[in-house]
């Protein structure tokens, strides 16, 4: 590819050297440099990429793309200087790439909580209407292709690992030229508030954009809640002048977000407030969750569809899904998927580690045991509070708060878990480089003398300890890791998966009982 063809789009500063040389790759780790690459350099937080061009330079890089000019650079490298390098890295990556999104529908999911949830929600309804679709997101990348030499009634289901919730833009853009070559026509994608900050989205364009809602998280990055919902307020910004917002009309900030996008069309849902997505006829117990969705008929002629209310019924549980769901339908009415499409999609749809209750083979245990992601206050509090309303008995929570992370969440987590459940048993969830037991001592420390709880800095020993603790009709919750399958300690992740751990504990009771 030429460096002119490359920089297409980038907003650039100044150019030394030769624009219509020939680039035989583009990256941003000088280790991966090979002769006639391109080597793109920014301002990292812990790290300046300044710093290795000229490792670059002698792995065979002949253009270096920085935000700051090379000092007496050799005569045959092109220094391109930029004013925001992470931003012009999404940008050619895109162009590598040929820019595949052009040929998609992207549906971007944005929002503390519910977005792996609403993401799964709304692919299984596209997918259930007969769409070709991917998800892109927390517990991995999915999607269905047909192999060349099968008949086109074959699908191949592919799924792939997801480090980041949002990918870094070269390999987000591999892998949307992978399912635009596929075949596939929409995808649906988490859009984290840092992937939106470091602007590994630069240069796409939104579809469609949903919000979930807003509250605290993250602030070890962000620094404030301003900007936080400032970074948020990125996938708007990106919104296709003909494109759909779906947003939640219960959030506190629904105002702020609708300042940023007056010129879009716009579809609310709710429970609390006039919206036009509504839920009624609710019932909620431990084996589904039932609702109708109630359709304003302003949004029908908006969207020139005919659909009547939709029963349904989901197997992820608890009352806040309710939200999730709703988004999910918001998507299917705007690409006009049947009433049977949008149901069946919901009635479907199981996503690893968000209410997921878990059983021993052969279960005959009088309790319920729940696994959820839930892993800020506004999460830990809507996971017991659905639990709460399910339970006959006693509630008791485990749960934990991630090391390296937002410190000033931890106490309120405690007692939020504390007020709400019958029993806390506090233990690590992902220390990474901090101590466990200062963590606990953090999450403990505006608790009152007669809080009921214990803390078992073991995450095993915690589990066991809570189930053992449970009687007929109790409800034990494990919140913070969900679908994780690893426990993060030190710079090293150990297997560790809290559903598995759950299920052996169970399958124990039951051997131990027979």
């Amino acid at each position: 590819m030429k460096l002119q063809n490359l920089l297409e789009g980038v907003e650039i500063i100044d150019l030394i050297g030769d624009c219509n040389l020939e680039i035989a790759g583009i990256v941003s780790d000088h280790r991966e440099v090979k002769e006639h690459y391109a080597f793109l350099c920014y301002q990292g937080l812990n790290v300046d990429g300044h710093d290795f061009i000229s490792g670059a330079i002698n792995n065979g890089a002949k253009v270096i793309i920085s935000e700051k000019p090379i000092h007496s650079p050799p005569n045959d490298i092109t220094n391109v200087i930029t004013p925001n390098g992470r931003q012009t890295q999404a940008i050619c990556a895109g162009n590598w790439y040929g820019n595949p999104t052009t040929e998609l529908k992207l549906i971007g999911i944005t929002g503390t909580n519910g977005k792996t949830s609403t993401a799964h929600l709304a692919y299984s309804i596209l997918r259930s209407h007969g769409y070709k679709t991917a998800v892109l997101g927390t517990v991995g990348h999915s999607y269905e292709t047909q192999e060349s030499h099968k008949n086109e009634n074959n699908h191949v289901a592919i799924k792939i690992p997801a480090l980041l919730t949002t990918p870094d833009p070269y390999k987000l853009h591999a892998i949307f030229k992978e399912l635009v070559e596929s075949g596939v026509q929409y995808v649906v994608m988490e859009t984290s508030s840092q992937g939106l900050a470091q602007y590994r989205l630069s240069g796409l364009k939104f579809d469609t954009a949903v919000f979930t809602n807003f509250t605290q998280d993250h602030l070890d990055y962000h620094g404030t809640m301003e900007e936080y919902l400032a970074a948020k307020l990125m996938l708007f910004a990106q919104l296709d002048r003909e494109g759909i917002a779906i947003l939640n009309s219960d959030s506190s900030v629904i105002n702020e977000i609708r300042d940023q996008i007056p010129q879009h069309q716009i579809i609310t849902y709710g429970i609390k407030t006039d919206a036009d997505l509504t839920a009624k006829n609710i019932d909620l117990s431990l084996k589904q969750l039932c609702f109708s969705t109630n359709i304003k008929d302003s949004i029908k002629d908006l969207l020139e569809i005919s659909c009547n209310n939709i029963d349904t019924s989901l197997q992820l549980l608890g009352s806040y899904n309710i939200y999730n769901a709703l988004a999910a339908v918001g998507v299917g009415l705007r690409y006009n998927c049947s009433e049977m499409a949008i149901a069946d999609g919901l009635s479907s749809t199981v996503v690893p580690g968000r209410f997921e209750r878990i059983s021993a083979v052969n279960d005959n245990n009088e309790f319920a045991v729940i696994v959820d992601y839930a892993h800020t206050p506004d999460g830990l509090e809507n996971v017991l509070s659905a639990a709460r309303d399910l339970s006959d008995g006693q509630l008791i929570s485990v749960f934990g708060c991630g090391g390296d992370r937002d410190k000033s969440k931890r106490p309120l987590m405690g007692e939020i878990s504390t007020e709400i459940a019958d029993f806390s048993v506090i233990t690590s969830d992902n220390p990474r480089t901090e101590n466990p037991d200062e963590i606990i001592s953090d999450i403990v420390s505006n608790l009152p003398h007669d809080a009921a709880y214990m803390c078992i800095s073991d995450r095993r020993k915690a589990i066991q300890k809570a189930i053992l603790k449970a009687e007929k009709n109790d409800v034990v919750v494990i919140a913070g890791k969900g679908h994780e399958d690893y426990q993060e300690i030190n710079g090293e992740r150990y297997p560790f998966d809290d559903r598995m751990v759950a299920s052996d504990i169970l399958q124990d009771i039951q051997m131990e009982s027979s």
